[in-house]
């Protein structure tokens, strides 16, 4: 089984990802991860993208495309996190598939309130070691996930001053995938504005439809 799971940074897709990738037992590619594990080992593709990710523009297509190429030639099932994120990483996703006989059998797209994203993302808090994600309204700075010592930090593309940069860039980019996706028959509505629970259940319940 592979899925997409589509929408705008902050509508809660890492957090589905972490329940989906366990539950339905698929491997979690999540761009956004893998870049800032390259960051911080200091790769080359790391340094290329670094710059990008700081201003909160998305990373050019021909570096997230090589990466995530190089993933599904090695895994059965995928749950995709953050990609594809423009059409030409759609047609190429769509193209290497097709050669490895795959297809995506599930679209889900996260479907947030513009103001109500904002205030998630000025709010979000990562943990260094780990990159899980918390938030400033319920947590401590401190990770109590798999790091019980490691201090929280925020992202530089989810201060203000990069939250819109980030709103335009998928707004003008990643927007258009909805057509794409939708022309195919796979995608699928989540209203993604309520708790976690019950966004998970959602997703169950449409899965076994």
């Amino acid at each position: 089984m592979n899925i997409i799971l589509l929408g705008p940074p902050g509508s809660g897709k890492g957090t589905q990802s972490t329940y989906l990738s366990s539950a339905y037992k698929l491997n979690h590619i999540s761009t956004g991860d893998i870049l800032r594990s390259e960051i911080n080992e200091k790769t080359k593709l790391g340094l290329k993208a670094e710059s990008f990710m700081n201003s909160g523009s998305l990373v050019p297509d021909n570096l997230i495309i090589e990466m995530v190429s190089k993933k599904l030639s090695l895994l059965n099932s995928v749950l995709l996190d953050g990609f594809p994120r423009t059409l030409n990483q759609a047609e190429a996703l769509d193209n290497e598939l097709a050669a490895l006989n795959k297809k995506i059998d599930f679209v889900f797209y996260f479907d947030v309130p513009p103001k109500d994203l904002i205030f998630r993302l000025s709010q979000r808090i990562s943990c260094k070691n780990c990159s899980s994600i918390f938030s400033k309204i319920d947590k401590e700075y401190i990770c109590s996930t798999n790091c019980s010592e490691q201090k929280l930090f925020q992202r530089e593309d989810d201060k203000p001053e990069a939250i819109s940069k980030r709103m335009e860039s998928y707004t003008s980019l990643t927007a258009p995938l909805i057509d794409f996706y939708d022309k195919k028959n796979i995608m699928i509505n989540i209203n993604a504005n309520k708790q976690i629970l019950e966004v998970s259940k959602e997703i169950d319940e449409l899965m076994h439809a």
